[in-house]
């Protein structure tokens, strides 16, 4: 299924396991849950999904449960986080074989490499993977921030073709919106200020809270496209304090909670990271009746 032209919001989906495999229900049960509610593609093994943590099989077995739950329904874009060429090209052809539409790629990380270095990077991985790409940068994690030059040349000269935007400087996101957004779709990965980067000309978000309230951040997209700024920042006022508890603690530690809680239980993190905390999850139980009551009212 064709990845271009990607707009609206994008789910990154957490990965269930159940005693050591992959909760196939599980990832059907949600996925049917964004699929009636909107969604535009599903993003399943990512930073959400716990790429790093997963094994080999457990991220072919998640994108094989969620490519048949999708059943072709909207696009399958299946994450690829490696430091370096061998293991993303090893990496991305069984996740391809697996029945990916295409690939959510972050920069390399622990190398720190130049701009010239990630350009050729994704060349390569262009030229040796049958799909095309969405872009990750995601500064925090890889060390790497990709000016806006960058991105432009990566938009004209390889198979990327969106991009998910979550680095911290609000004034380079605008600057890349303005030199590449006409070449490849700008996703906000940054559910903070997302308002702010629809409004700037990002054509959607690839973000992990819409696993709990996509028709909120539906309705807030709409909004703002509809240059209605001031109501979208009000409704994105109301889910505030709900976003600073879901990334209070390392995601999806609180994502999957949340889940759990709603009757749709992932398990939980898998080790380094740990379950969300007894606070935290007495928060969530306290605070989602009402904020699932807003997402029904929407």
């Amino acid at each position: 299924m064709n990845i271009k032209g990607l707009s609206g919001i994008v789910t990154a989906t957490p990965t269930p396991i159940k005693d050591g495999s992959v909760d196939v229900d599980s990832v059907r049960d949600l996925v049917g849950y964004l699929l009636a509610s909107g969604t535009s593609a599903i993003a399943p093994i990512g930073g959400t999904g716990e790429y790093v943590s997963l094994s080999d099989r457990q991220k072919l077995d998640m994108v094989r449960a969620t490519v048949e739950a999708v059943d072709g329904a909207v696009p399958t874009i299946a994450g690829l986080i490696a430091p370096g060429l061998g293991e993303a090209l090893d990496a991305g052809k069984r996740i391809l074989e697996a029945g990916a539409d295409g690939l959510l790629v972050t920069t390399p990380f622990y190398v720190r490499p130049t701009q010239a270095g990630i350009i050729d990077y994704f060349k390569e991985l262009s030229d040796k993977l049958d799909a095309d790409i969405v872009l990750y940068e995601f500064p925090f994690r890889t060390g790497v921030s990709l000016t806006a030059e960058t991105v432009q040349t990566l938009g004209e000269t390889t198979r990327i073709v969106a991009m998910k935007a979550c680095n911290a400087d609000t004034g380079l996101q605008m600057r890349v919106i303005e030199a590449a957004g006409d070449k490849i779709s700008i996703l906000s990965g940054d559910e903070d200020v997302y308002p702010l980067h629809i409004a700037a000309g990002a054509r959607g978000g690839l973000v992990a809270s819409s696993c709990i309230v996509p028709q909120i951040w539906n309705k807030i997209t709409a909004l703002v496209q509809a240059n209605k700024l001031d109501e979208a920042l009000a409704l994105h006022a109301r889910i505030r304090a709900f976003l600073k508890l879901l990334f209070s603690e390392h995601n999806p530690g609180p994502l999957k909670a949340a889940l759990g809680i709603l009757g749709r239980p992932c398990g939980e993190p898998l080790l380094p990271l740990v379950k969300a905390s007894a606070e935290t999850h007495e928060q969530l139980a306290k605070m989602l009746p009402d904020i699932m009551a807003l997402e029904a009212s929407v």
